[in-house]
């Protein structure tokens, strides 16, 4: 007999706590950590975002699933920003309309997942904010005014471009430290 998608989730999730897994449109997903490329990225926006949300009294987790709903597909974005005190359906699992912003840096197998299946999923459970950074394409994108099945607005800047993230945030990201480094060429 076969287990049910939300069982064997359960089951991989605690054999290999160092990968990241998720679910997909009744997929399993087992994720090795990022590349140093990767990580450069996502250093990079935590340099970023670290004064504002410790200002504001809210918290950065690396690795947290997002909650979308009993039957829904099971994401664990790069990186998750959390209010001061989120609603939680279990330890490891934040709901994703209690959550300030999500990130995902794209690789070359997540892209059609990043920019189409996601903000799909995350638009009608209320995620406010999601952004996407692609160093392939040298762009980030954000999604936002979720409601429906896609959100309101979606915002690009190429590297080098300012974006800026609105209210509650009000702060304009360096794409270019993000996709560039330091120098942002």
């Amino acid at each position: 007999m076969v287990k049910p998608l939300e069982e064997r989730f359960r089951t991989v999730r605690d054999l290999f706590p160092e990968f990241r897994v998720e679910t997909r449109r009744g997929r399993l997903l087992v994720n090795e950590s990022g590349t140093w490329q990767h990580n450069t990225i996502l250093f990079q926006l935590l340099f970023q975002l670290v004064g504002p949300v410790a200002g504001r009294g809210w918290e950065i987790w690396p690795n947290i699933t997002v909650y979308l709903g009993q039957h829904a597909d099971r994401y664990v974005p790069d990186l998750t920003v959390v209010p001061e005190t989120p609603r939680m359906e279990e330890d490891h699992t934040v709901h994703g309309d209690s959550t300030l912003l999500l990130v995902s840096v794209v690789s070359a197998s997540s892209s059609y997942d990043d920019y189409f299946v996601k903000p799909g999923d995350f638009s009608p459970n209320g995620v406010p904010f999601y952004l996407v950074i692609d160093p392939f394409r040298r762009e980030v994108k954000l999604f936002s005014e979720p409601g429906g099945k896609e959100y309101g607005r979606e915002t690009v800047a190429m590297g080098g471009e300012p974006l800026t993230l609105p209210d509650p945030w009000n702060l304009a990201l360096d794409t270019g430290k993000l996709l560039y480094g330091d120098d942002g060429v």
